[in-house]
């Protein structure tokens, strides 16, 4: 690819819908066992690197009505310094309008969460907060290679929900010595806080990393597919019965506290990714930046794009993508546009979802059930 002429093209695109800002930052303390992410633990390259997401700012600069969400993920956010924060916000500031109640999300480890750490943030602008708890049992953190336990990461929300600031926790289900009773107890603990968002991810093992290779050689042991399947559906009455709805396959949220940020990714909004790995979305037009953080860092500092895959997608990938986002919502698809997408094939695979349980048809709509949510891949690849 032409990295230059890909410049000039992305340059000139307009949007005429506000847009979303993804921000990368990659650098953790340590590489978590079960980290699928593009992350560093090479801390002395945060000036440079800082320096090259100003620059990719620059660069990828695209002409918009405004930008509604702003969303800092990692990597481990909370750890990036203060200063160098202030300097991407400030930029942002300078190149793009924000709306008004603009959402802006950091994510957050337990033990970097402290009054003081959240008066800098809320200072920069941010008003929602994403802390990975991962778990409130010890001896399930322990062989995650996390860097909080139990009690900073009761610390981290009971500060944050004392904050203000918009609150969401993630939670892990399938961990290493997992149980219902510890699920629950982990669960409980977190929704007894108030706060009024929670992604629950099921452990997916990444070929090759650390936790990965502790299964395989039989040094770790996961919970069976059976009990993950029912720590699920423990974890939907419960955040039901707390207040909160799911409004997608791994999240719940009370009325109003949804991830603004998140719906434009399910909803194919436009939204354009800086720093290392990150993807954007502008039109039908994917890309995605380096994984290696010393070529991200080596071309940006000469002049040139990170951009390593760039797609325009087909009738046919648009297609396969507004299925499968649409159908992992729990609001689900109009049952008009999943006839319009699939034809007769479509209708017979909502009336065996309805007849099997693991589909539902409401109204003019059609969704998953928790029980469809759980092999969701599997059922919705059934329509490509």
């Amino acid at each position: 690819m032409n990295y230059i002429n890909g410049l000039r093209k992305f340059r000139m695109t307009r949007v005429h819908a506000p847009l979303g800002l993804y921000v990368h930052l990659p650098f953790c303390r340590a590489k978590c066992t079960y980290c699928a992410f593009a992350i560093s633990t090479d801390h002395g390259l945060e000036g440079q690197y800082a320096e090259a997401l100003l620059t990719e700012l620059d660069l990828r600069r695209i002409e918009v009505p405004a930008v509604d969400t702003v969303f800092f993920g990692g990597g481990t956010p909370s750890l990036f310094r203060a200063d160098r924060l202030r300097q991407v916000m400030e930029r942002i500031r300078h190149l793009y309008s924000i709306s008004s109640g603009a959402e802006i999300s950091l994510e957050a480890n337990p033990e970097d969460v402290s009054a003081e750490a959240i008066a800098g943030w809320i200072s920069l602008g941010i008003n929602r907060l994403s802390i990975g708890v991962q778990s409130l049992s010890d001896e399930e953190l322990y062989p995650l290679g996390r860097g909080h336990a139990r009690s900073s990461a009761i610390a981290a929300l009971a500060a944050a929900s004392r904050s203000g600031l918009r609150v969401s926790a993630d939670l892990i289900l399938g961990l290493p010595g997992q149980d219902e009773r510890s699920f629950r107890e982990s669960l409980g603990t977190v929704l007894e806080t108030g706060l009024g968002h929670v992604s629950l991810y099921i452990l997916d093992l990444e070929p090759g990393s650390a936790l990965e290779r502790h299964v395989s050689s039989g040094r770790t042991r996961l919970p069976e597919d059976e009990l993950t399947a029912a720590l699920y559906h423990a974890a939907v009455e419960m955040t039901r019965s707390a207040g909160l709805e799911q409004y997608e396959v791994s999240n719940f949220a009370r009325p109003g506290e949804e991830s603004v940020h998140n719906l434009r990714y399910w909803n194919r909004l436009p939204y354009l990714g800086i720093g290392l790995g990150a993807h954007s979305f502008v039109g039908s037009r994917r890309e995605a930046n380096t994984r290696e953080i010393g070529e991200y860092i080596s071309k940006l500092r000469s002049g040139q794009t990170a951009i390593v895959s760039s797609e325009t997608l087909s009738d046919e990938n648009q297609r396969h993508e507004e299925l499968f986002l649409g159908l992992r919502q729990a609001a689900g698809l109009r049952y008009a546009d999943l006839v319009r997408l699939c034809g007769t094939e479509g209708e017979r695979w909502i009336s065996r979802g309805v007849e099997e349980g693991w589909l539902r048809r409401s109204g003019e709509r059609v969704a998953l059930t928790p029980e469809g949510f759980l092999v969701s891949n599997e059922l919705i690849s059934q329509l490509f």
